[in-house]
């Protein structure tokens, strides 16, 4: 969809929110008026909040979609998030002005409902406008990717909730039982003040900047690792610029190549990027390094799915204190072999050189396939202690913590301290061996207890070839 054609839609979309709600607070305005009924006033005032809110967002869809400029060189689409969070703060007063009346209606003593027929006729047709509205407006929000307007269906939606509200205190009232109509207009005008407690929160997070979380920060880095001349990625960070998204990346290359071929590269990188559900805009950064360091990409990855493994099989095997106490000891274990490896990308991307030039990226891939399904199906049912230790005997190995010390292994001796200084170091082996010789004092399954030997092994003797 074009920008012309997503201005054009959402244009048609908010006059159509502005003409249904006008429509709907005129007949509720007017048959509220004529019955006194308080509950139908205050579904009246509601709908001309969606009235104002319309407006707004029209408005703020226009400003949104201009061009960029000498003074908003980044464009305008903080428009629609600012345009909403003064509806918000018009709704919350609104909401408590109408609370504040129907509690004094409710002080003075109840008050007949005149024409309670045409007022219960104005709540019904009131229900069914709403719900048609709702639906136009999140298929069109849909659509067109715009909060502004899914926020109005969603009001649209709740309205049909204070109109039953309402619904209820005019039939009541109706009736005989008076008192719950101001009632009903309290409990309408709470439900209006908590909308926009929650629309402007929602809001203010945009306009503050924040994370979009760490899911789209991971998918981030695995789409840009993914991207052909890609070597490593490092500070990659995201945040809300209105309802938008802006994406910073580092990108490593071979130093190698040309500073046409490097900017191809990180071309790639942005398009790809961009490419993602409300990302507008990334920033890329290229860094030219010394070798490839997918093979460190690659190893952080495995260690981040193995601690999360591993904290998974601790919670699974709660009943059986020794074997979980080993689990959270491999998990703190790996999440330390995540954070000395963060320092030696650093140290890296500031031109530092490590032995690690030929790790084989291929062998590394398939580890990480394997720890990647793990980790999906770790909180999947539960894995016996003899499946759960299979997966430790590849992750914990000597192939695998050979290749971590090859990772990690700087070529010049002396950042050696610094190296150590930066990230706490891994639990000591003892430590491990002490777990696991526990581990295997209480399980009484044979094939568990013999991959408990062949781990204690395995960390014996690196232990020993590393002394």
């Amino acid at each position: 969809m074009t920008a012309a054609e997503r201005r054009q839609g959402a244009r048609r979309a908010t006059l159509t929110g502005i003409a249904g709600n006008s429509l709907l607070f005129a007949v509720k305005g007017a048959v509220g008026v004529a019955s006194g009924s308080i509950a139908l006033l205050s579904d009246a005032f509601n709908s001309l909040v969606d009235v104002v809110a319309s407006i707004a967002i029209w408005y703020s869809v226009r400003v949104a979609h201009r061009e960029p400029d000498l003074d908003h060189p980044f464009g305008h689409q903080r428009a629609e998030t600012i345009a909403a969070l003064g509806v918000a703060i018009f709704t919350a007063i609104l909401g408590f002005e109408i609370g504040r009346a129907a509690v004094e209606r409710l002080i003075a003593g109840p008050r007949p409902i005149e024409f309670a027929g045409w007022a219960i006729g104005a709540l019904g047709f009131s229900m069914a406008g709403n719900l048609l509205l709702a639906r136009y407006l999140r298929r069109r929000g849909e659509q067109l990717e715009s909060p502004a307007i899914l926020a109005n269906a969603v009001e649209c939606e709740n309205d049909i909730w204070t109109s039953l509200a309402a619904l209820a205190g005019v039939s009541a009232a109706a009736v005989g039982i008076q008192v719950v109509d101001p009632l009903a207009g309290i409990a309408v005008g709470i439900w209006i003040v908590w909308g926009g407690y929650r629309f402007g929160r929602q809001n203010i997070d945009y306009l503050m900047g924040k994370s979009p979380g760490q899911e789209l920060v991971d998918r981030i880095r695995a789409l840009t690792l993914d991207t052909r001349g890609v070597r490593g990625v490092h500070d990659v960070r995201a945040h809300y610029v209105g309802h938008r998204i802006h994406a910073e990346v580092h990108v490593e290359v071979d130093q190698e190549l040309s500073t046409r071929q490097s900017h191809d590269v990180g071309g790639n990188v942005r398009a790809a990027i961009e490419r993602l559900p409300n990302v507008e805009r990334a920033f890329i950064h290229v860094d030219p390094v010394l070798g490839a360091t997918r093979a460190l990409e690659t190893l952080a990855r495995i260690d981040r799915a193995a601690s999360s493994t591993y904290d998974a099989f601790a919670r699974q095997h709660a009943d059986r204190p020794e074997l979980a106490a080993l689990w959270r000891a491999l998990a703190t274990t790996a999440q330390a072999r995540v954070d000395r490896l963060d320092v030696v990308r650093r140290l890296r991307a500031a031109g530092w050189h490590f032995a690690d030039d030929d790790l084989p990226v291929e062998r590394l891939e398939k580890r990480w396939t394997r720890a990647r399904a793990a980790a999906e199906e770790a909180g999947v049912g539960d894995h016996s202690p003899a499946e759960a230790l299979d997966l430790a005997l590849e992750l914990e190995g000597q192939e695998a913590r050979a290749d971590f010390e090859r990772a990690t292994t700087p070529r010049d001796g002396t950042i050696r301290p610094s190296l150590e200084a930066s990230s706490p170091p891994p639990p000591a082996r003892g430590a491990i061996l002490g777990r696991i010789a526990a581990a295997r004092a209480g399980v009484d399954d044979p094939g568990a207890a013999s991959r408990l030997d062949r781990l204690a092994r395995e960390l014996a003797e690196e232990t020993a070839a590393g002394a």
